[in-house]
């Protein structure tokens, strides 16, 4: 890396190092300066986003601003800004904690989460082990600690919902639900010690204390001012990132600047798209994603699904596979926005609302725009497009995709290359499980059009009152395919079925080149047998 160059680090980096290491760091601490200082409007916030957006720095971050270690903050926003005052620090992070049984995780609460906090502010003498309410551990945490201290402590509690999450469907998740109640439940009991206090976490459970109890917490998750909190907004990428970009074209000699503009393009297409507010229009990038891409080499590729992928969105499309089939876009209703419940994720009781508002949580989904009492949601980017799609093929099909099968297709695709697309469906179909229930054509339809999403290209599916499929694909603004797919059919009865119906009519423009795929898979053969092609230019 040229030694200009700030090292870009996608770890769990404390805060400290970066700054004493010398990393990139994208500053918002005006964001932060805008949070602390508002604090009279309350003591408590909470914000929710999505994992490794950046939540477990910015605690890190309001830890050393509490603490006050100024020093780190030289030449950042707040520095000439904010007092500094020091305030001891209880933080709190729940991502230690197992959830294998009830004891475990009842254990690893008071050992790894709370006690340690304890030992650190000399307080650990008469740390109450023998209690069995979790709310004794942390009452007695801010009590001992004000107390000896004088002062009002500063709470900083990060992924509180991990225990819940990572329990959400097996029998122990309501033990500890209700453990979790007891626990938060001191925070409003003790608001006299208390200076500050905020929390993070993916998702908002309703039935959690500090929304069902703490009355004066504000969510400051979709307020517009803090849209770009965490995340890097087009603004600062192209502030903080200019070099890494002009090192990426002078090492590939790309120096025309419509070349430099369309790779720009790309990458806001690949990474950008997370937007959290409806009263604004700010998306952001991820960063794990864009350090991921510069750090290799600028790379195109999934990083963000590949730094740990969530087991219950599997469970989730493998559970309910009919509310993702063939679907870009998803409704839900404004009410169910500000809560997710829980407890009926995997129930009977269980709704669409639900499940898409988990993925809005948890970065699947993202806000795209308002009809009257309902949000459109769709995939941020075509990194999570592309994961999403993959994943119900793997959770549905058991079909596994990796980069270079859908860059084959892409390729094909945008050189229309007919023989080479269908190599590439082929390719993949090999994979088709065995166990797989064949009788019916919409299991290949299906995952043909779920592989074909995963290109980013623009892709629509219209199903005929006899049940046949149309799929339009739109690579570029000059190149269309309309494919229809038959099981054990013929493929010239395929491609009439479309210029009889005359699917592709409405696409027809000047200088367009539309090709007309008849696609057949045969039972026997579990792969396509046949196809023929027309092309219309207009």
């Amino acid at each position: 890396m040229d030694n200009k160059l700030k090292p870009i680090t996608v770890d769990s980096r404390p805060f400290s190092e970066l700054i004493r290491g010398g990393y990139l760091y994208v500053d918002k601490t005006r964001y932060i300066y805008s949070l602390v200082e508002n604090g009279s409007e309350s003591k408590y916030w909470f914000l929710s986003r999505p994992r490794r957006q950046g939540k477990s720095l910015l605690v890190d971050i309001l830890y050393n601003l509490f603490s006050g270690n100024k020093d780190l903050f030289k030449g950042l926003y707040i520095y000439e800004e904010y007092s500094f005052e020091r305030f001891p620090v209880i933080r709190l992070n729940l991502n230690n904690t197992a959830t294998y049984s009830l004891e475990a995780f009842l254990d690893s609460l008071k050992r790894d989460v709370v006690f340690p906090v304890a030992k650190a502010y000399g307080v650990e003498a008469s740390f109450p082990f023998d209690a069995v309410s979790p709310s004794s551990w942390l009452n007695y945490l801010i009590s001992s600690i004000s107390e000896k201290f004088g002062k009002q402590v500063v709470i900083l509690v990060d992924e509180y919902d991990y225990p819940l999450l990572d329990s959400i469907n097996n029998s122990i998740f309501e033990d500890i639900r209700v453990r979790l109640e007891s626990f938060y439940s001191v925070l409003k009991a003790r608001i006299s010690d208390i200076k500050f206090c905020f929390i993070t976490g993916i998702t908002r459970f309703s039935q959690v204390s500090i929304f069902s109890k703490l009355n004066n917490l504000i969510d400051m998750t979709d307020r517009a001012e803090y849209a770009a909190i965490c995340g890097y907004t087009d603004d600062e990428l192209d502030l903080y990132f200019s070099s890494y970009f002009e090192k990426y074209y002078s090492d590939n000699s790309i120096f025309d600047r419509r070349l430099q503009t369309a790779f720009r393009e790309k990458v806001k297409e690949y990474y950008d798209g997370y937007r959290f507010s409806m009263d604004s229009d700010v998306s952001v990038y991820n960063p794990v994603s864009i350090g991921s891409f510069f750090n290799n080499d600028c790379v195109f590729n999934n990083f963000w699904i590949e730094t740990g992928a969530q087991k219950i969105v599997r469970d989730i499309i493998r559970r309910y596979p009919q509310l993702f089939k063939e679907k870009k876009e998803f409704l839900i209703s404004e009410n169910s926005i500000s809560s997710f419940e829980a407890s009926t994720l995997f129930s009977d009781t269980c709704d669409e609302d639900s499940i898409y508002s988990y993925l809005l949580q948890a970065g699947y989904l993202s806000y795209r725009r308002k009809e009257g009492a309902y949000f459109v949601l769709s995939y941020p980017n075509y990194e999570v497009s592309d994961a999403m799609n993959a994943s119900i093929l793997t959770s549905v099909y058991g079909l596994f995709l990796n980069t270079q099968s859908i860059d084959n297709l892409r390729m094909a695709m945008f050189g229309e290359d007919t023989r080479g697309m269908v190599e590439a469906y082929k390719a993949v179909f090999l994979k088709f499980p065995y166990d797989l229930r064949l009788e019916h054509e919409v299991n290949f339809q299906t995952a043909f059009f779920s592989y074909t999403l995963a290109t980013g290209f623009s892709v629509e599916a219209e199903r005929t009152n006899n049940g046949r499929i149309d799929i339009r694909i739109s690579v570029a603004d000059d190149i269309f395919y309309i494919i229809e797919l038959k099981l054990d059919g013929d493929s010239d009865d395929a491609l009439s079925q479309i210029k009889r119906k005359k699917y592709y009519e409405k696409f027809v423009e000047k200088g367009r080149k539309i090709h007309l795929l008849g696609i057949v898979f045969s039972r026997k053969e579990r792969n396509i047998v046949s196809w023929k092609e027309e092309t219309i230019d207009s």
